[in-house]
């Protein structure tokens, strides 16, 4: 038994420092997958933004739904912002496993958050596109297609952030 416990105190000890670890996160392929994701998801709502108004008969339509579509996308833009700052900044902290855990809380609040707003935004421009449009049947129809597709969109969002968390917890963990 002392041989063994010998051998077992006897063996080199890989360790990395918290500064290395901290860069392997920073650096991790799911936070650069983000950080793109995000980038190409403002770009083509800051354009629908600046021509929606007139490409899309914005006029036409009540200040309060056009207050509720660009509110909505803006929420989305600014999120989006918020959320590529998020996956730039160091981690901070002198106890490592602390530090991390609450990097993957903020990581699993902000998920839950860039879903549900992108939900209300698609919410938001059906309501903005529908406005003053008479409903038919075939139109009703085409709606709920919208909708599955816009649920299907959400689940998939959903978990392509799953993925991820789960990527950086798998890091982490080795």
């Amino acid at each position: 038994m002392d041989a063994l416990k010998q051998a077992w105190e006897g063996m080199p000890v890989s360790r990395t420092s918290p500064a290395a670890l901290r860069g392997m996160i920073h650096r991790h392929p799911a936070r650069m997958a983000m950080r793109k994701q995000l980038l190409f998801e403002m770009i083509p709502l800051v354009l629908f933004l600046i021509v929606y108004y007139d490409f899309f008969d914005g006029g036409l339509k009540p200040w309060y739904i056009n207050a509720l579509l660009v509110s909505a996308v803006a929420f989305v833009i600014l999120l989006n912002a918020a959320g590529y700052l998020f996956s730039r900044q160091a981690l901070q902290g002198d106890h490592l496993q602390e530090m991390v855990h609450r990097h993957l809380v903020q990581l699993r609040r902000f998920a839950i958050i860039s879903v549900a707003a992108r939900v209300g935004m698609a919410a938001c421009l059906l309501v903005f596109f529908c406005y003053g449009i008479l409903l038919t049947e075939k139109k009703i129809w085409l709606l709920v297609l919208i909708g599955v597709i816009t649920t299907m969109q959400a689940i998939w969002l959903g978990t392509i952030w799953k993925k991820r968390i789960r990527l950086i917890r798998q890091t982490i963990e080795e």
